[in-house]
């Protein structure tokens, strides 16, 4: 760990990031054109919070999430982490719950005690007819800032300014994943990017905004891929 005010200079040939696109824009120094600053300083995001419940007994239900529209709880959407992977339950006959909120940070959620957030959680759940309360044995929380990036009217905009503003600035630097680009990616497609961007650095040229954030693709799809899945064409020759 580093004192108060230390300052690290590390020098690369090329650089890869995943930071929020608002921080990257923020941490040029010199500083990037004010245009591209005022840009990312309204780039907005929802935060994101996990319960997670460890239930004893019976396995509440077989999905892997399922997604909650129950008005009279705050909670969005329940993971269960035992459908992943037996290898995520450290104790048999236990079942984790991961109870997700949607949030901003500060707001009321976000700034309840652990302690209460578990309580909440639970209630909830047992509200939701999916556990007991005496079956819930341990909890957790774990807060995640910038878990989602806010597409509101003039995001586009402002992701078009930051973009031409970086690429100019530092050509050998790379905006990977959903923070990095700010772009409502999945898991897989956020994997991409990141690993397009690393065969760049071999010598091929793909353009990883063009990894494709809506094309329909099915999990259990065998042979040929023929989902309609777009994966990026390269650069030039």
């Amino acid at each position: 760990m580093y004192a108060a005010g230390h300052t690290e200079t590390i020098e690369a040939d090329n650089f890869i990031v995943s930071m929020p696109l608002q921080e990257t824009v923020l941490a040029f120094d010199p500083p990037l054109p004010t245009a591209a600053i005022e840009a990312a300083l309204k780039l907005a995001y929802r935060d994101f919070l996990t319960v997670a419940l460890v239930i004893q007994g019976e396995n509440p239900f077989p999905d892997n999430w399922i997604y909650i529209h129950d008005p009279s709880v705050k909670l969005g959407r329940i993971q269960n982490f035992k459908n992943w992977s037996e290898e995520l339950i450290g104790k048999p006959g236990t079942t984790c719950l991961g109870l997700e909120y949607f949030c901003f940070e500060g707001d009321g959620l976000w700034s309840m005690s652990d302690a209460d957030l578990i309580e909440l959680g639970k209630r909830e759940l047992v509200s939701l007819g999916l556990a007991k309360a005496e079956t819930v044995v341990d909890g957790a929380v774990v807060r995640m800032e910038k878990a989602y990036p806010v597409y509101d009217p003039a995001y586009q905009d402002r992701i078009n300014t930051v973009r031409a503003a970086v690429e100019k600035a530092a050509g050998n630097l790379q905006v990977v994943g959903r923070n990095g680009m700010h772009k409502y990616n999945n898991q897989d497609h956020s994997m991409m990017t990141a690993l397009l961007a690393a065969k760049n650095l071999r010598g091929q040229r793909f353009n990883l905004w063009n990894v494709n954030t809506d094309a329909e693709y099915h999990e259990e799809q065998k042979g040929p891929d023929k989902s309609g899945r777009l994966v990026p064409e390269r650069v030039g020759s």
